[in-house]
């Protein structure tokens, strides 16, 4: 596998005063630098190295996960909240990857999260017909006959 067939997560540390590179699919797989050209630049020898280390050591190589999405981006795709999306990966309720300061999450672990019925909060449709005994068509009173 090539160094760039993985997805890399690149971010500013203000701690480090350094561009950070973290490679998800590849446990403990992170480089530096100090432009981002440069992070990328070192993470693409360190994933090397960690595959032929793997490979001598005659561990399983994870091969690369897809996608991975932004909070924000995955928040936008399930119609929630930035602050919802990171509550549900701290609770395990979507699985996410911390990565520096926020969240990872898999394009697929976000369309498996949003193929889950939820429940809104509001009543179902059932429970206000029976409320109102009234036949109600999307929440609308349906029109009467002559």
């Amino acid at each position: 596998m090539r160094p760039q067939e993985y997805q890399m997560m690149v971010y500013w540390s203000d701690e480090d005063q350094a561009y950070l590179v973290e490679v998800p699919d590849l446990p403990g797989c992170m480089a530096d630098g100090k432009t981002r050209q440069e992070a990328i630049a070192n993470a693409e020898m360190i994933i090397q190295e960690w595959v032929e280390t793997a490979h001598e050591l005659g561990r399983t190589i994870p091969p690369p996960g897809g996608r991975f999405l932004t909070v924000t981006e995955a928040a936008q795709r399930l119609g929630l909240g930035v602050a919802m999306v990171r509550r549900y990966c701290a609770n395990g309720k979507i699985a996410g990857q911390k990565i520096g300061r926020d969240w990872a999450i898999r394009q697929r672990d976000v369309e498996a999260f949003a193929a889950i019925p939820r429940h809104s909060g509001r009543p179902s449709l059932h429970y206000i017909q029976h409320r109102q005994g009234a036949n109600i068509i999307a929440d609308k009173p349906a029109e009467k006959g002559p």
